[in-house]
């Protein structure tokens, strides 16, 4: 080969080898940032990532070009496929900071949501992230400086195409194969790459946050029928083992509280990002929040009760309370099963005589609340068109502060007609946690071991504190207190780690970030601090004994005031795997594999180890609820359990 012709090969091959070498270095540059980097990993990701490099760059060395005009077509390429993985590793690197998971292919669907994070992204954004756009970069570079020179585009003959395409599948061959036969070798199975997925950290580990996007993207492409005949074959046991169950039950009416509330209003407030790590709470001798406390110390206080959300955070809060099932793990309910048929809360209190609304601070279409609150059984929904501004809080069009939502709605409950059900949601706690100086007026002395975004989430919590207070003092004023049934509950964590300042969980620490409190207020209660293990599931079947009314038999939850055998449990996202549960008297916890086997199983009051045999009834019980209810939801089925 001579001189002129080695020279040819390299004009030709320099920049999509050098963009497929820069795309591997992106990937282990991501898992190091996140500090999702392992040594163990090193070699398969490399190669793994090479090989899905050449299959992204390697197709341009196959273009013949058109003359020197149509050089363009190559660098259109190029620059389209840069660009798309740069916006990827950047999407990925910013939710994963915000939230600690991966977006997936099905996440696409929510872009129209990011508005309500853009300030968080503004916080997020650093430096170093400029190395996820420098492929796109070079791109444009290489194509600015070759589009003046007016040289004839390098082609290869036909044959040696022929040669490449065996090479780039040789390649990547080679690096999936070289993946595979390592997992296989650590757990003597593959299942975990592509089924058994629960830790998504050791996942992306292994094969990089581009694999993970597409094998997701596969999947969901390929998930045509999402409910088959065993899936209701399941169901159906289930049910008649749930019906043989509920024998030992008290009947509804001698169940305790049973109508203690009964004719009474029903207020809601659903609290952004209000974790309980903060209640009862001071910092620098100051309460964080004052007024909370102070309702914790008037009604019931569950201080050991958790959030169940999904990728939709605050909708799947909304749903999981108001239908008593479990959010889907991997997939936002209130998009995808909007037009589900539903016995949510709303819709039984309807059926009761109630008048039902929905107040919350944004626009009707966010996470599609305007579709799916008719199903739920809301009359009349509040948006933020609804509301006046006095005071911006937050960024962008929905800065409506907490305050003047709860001072503009006060006037609208005195106006319902008794009785009625409202749900208030509040917005000022959520991320980025932005709050004018004039309101952030908790004293955070200088020396802390707070962060900048920990600092700022306990200012704008206890600015919301403040808000609920008033709310408070105007539902007494206006006489609407006393004749009123008041739920307030934290809807999900603050994703601050807030948890390691202030605060703790006594039960099991693993869980701090997704531990919130729930307050319940009715004139006649007296005060008591509950800490049976609880979740969202269990505010519906609690509410409807307090209300006098029968619930439907299709809620998975339980009346936290007459359980016998009281329960939180906690699941992966993707996945859907038990992260762990707990029970008055046992502890549950997976590890990285995900298997029942390898999990830990202890005492809830010793802390001691126990076999994990232990465990098997409620982890069995538990995995059966969770698949039941992605069953349900999947495919519309509450019916099969509505008898």
């Amino acid at each position: 080969m001579n001189r002129d012709k080695i020279i040819d090969y390299i004009k030709i091959l320099s920049l999509p080898l050098f963009l497929v070498v820069l795309f591997v270095i992106q990937n282990e540059a991501f898992n190091y940032w996140l500090n999702i980097y392992s040594k163990t990993y090193f070699f398969r990701l490399l190669w793994v990532t090479f090989g899905l490099g050449v299959v992204f760059y390697g197709p341009v060395l196959l273009f013949t070009p058109l003359g020197i005009g149509k050089r363009r077509y190559k660098y259109w390429y190029l620059l389209l496929i840069s660009f798309l993985i740069s916006a990827i590793f950047l999407a990925q690197f910013l939710y994963y900071r915000y939230s600690q998971s991966f977006l997936q292919f099905s996440a696409i669907k929510y872009l129209a949501q990011a508005d309500s994070v853009s300030g968080t992204v503004k916080v997020l954004l650093t430096p170093e992230l400029l190395l996820f756009f420098s492929n796109t970069i070079l791109v444009l570079i290489v194509w600015l400086i070759f589009a003046r020179k007016k040289t004839k585009e390098l082609s290869l003959p036909n044959w040696e195409k022929v040669i490449i395409i065996f090479a780039m599948m040789a390649i990547v061959f080679f690096g999936y194969k070289y993946l595979l036969y390592t997992e296989k070798k650590e757990w003597g199975s593959t299942s975990r790459l592509y089924t058994d997925v629960y830790d998504l950290k050791a996942l992306v580990g292994k094969m990089g946050i581009m694999n993970f996007f597409l094998e997701d993207g596969f999947k969901y492409a390929l998930r045509s029928n999402l409910v088959g005949e065993a899936d209701k074959t399941f169901l159906k046991t289930f049910e008649q083992n749930r019906i043989a169950s509920r024998v030992d039950l008290p009947k509804p009416a001698f169940a305790k509280g049973f109508g203690e509330a009964k004719g009474k209003n029903l207020i809601i407030i659903q609290v952004e990002s209000l974790e309980d790590a903060v209640i009862n709470q001071t910092i620098g001798g100051q309460e964080i929040t004052p007024n909370l406390n102070q309702l914790a110390r008037q009604g019931l206080y569950f201080n050991n009760y958790y959030t169940q959300v999904g990728p939709g955070n605050t909708a799947d809060a909304e749903f999981s309370t108001m239908n008593s099932l479990y959010p889907l793990p991997d997939d936002v309910v209130f998009i995808n099963y909007a037009k589900n048929s539903y016995k949510a809360l709303p819709k039984i209190l309807v059926n009761n005589g109630y008048q039902t609304f929905a107040m919350h601070g944004d626009v009707p279409t966010f996470w599609n609340r305007s579709n799916i609150y008719p199903g739920l059984g809301y009359q009349k929904a509040y948006g933020l068109s609804d509301y006046k501004i006095t005071t911006p809080v937050g960024q962008g069009p929905s800065a409506l502060g907490d305050e003047d939502l709860f001072f503009q709605s006060l006037p609208r409950l005195q106006s319902f007609k008794q009785p009625f059900m409202a749900t208030l949601i509040t917005m000022s706690s959520h991320t980025p946690f932005i709050l004018p100086e004039n309101l952030q007026t908790l004293n955070i002395p200088e020396k802390t071991n707070l962060n900048q975004i920990q600092w700022e989430y306990l200012q704008s919590i206890h600015y919301t504190d403040k808000a609920i207070g008033e709310f408070i003092d105007g539902l007494k004023k206006d006489g609407l207190y006393d004749n009123s049934l008041i739920l307030i509950w934290g809807d999900h964590g603050s994703f601050t780690n807030i948890s390691s300042v202030v605060g703790e969980n006594k039960m099991l620490p693993e869980l701090s970030n997704s531990q919130v409190p729930l307050i319940i207020l009715n004139s006649g209660f007296k005060n008591q601090i509950m800490s049976e293990p609880a979740s969202h599931l269990d505010i519906y079947p609690t509410i409807t004994n307090l209300l006098g009314i029968n619930p439907p038999k299709s809620i998975l939850g339980q009346d936290l005031l007459n359980t016998k055998t009281p329960v939180e449990t906690h699941f992966e996202l993707v996945s859907g795997g038990i992260d762990a549960i707990l029970t008055p008297t046992l502890s549950y916890e997976s590890d990285e594999t995900g298997l029942f086997l390898n999990g830990s199983c202890k005492s809830a009051t010793t802390k001691k180890s126990l076999p994990i045999t232990d465990c098997q009834k409620i982890y069995s019980e538990q995995s059966n609820n969770i698949k039941a209810s992605n069953i349900i939801v999947r495919g519309n089925l509450l019916s099969a359990i509505s008898k």
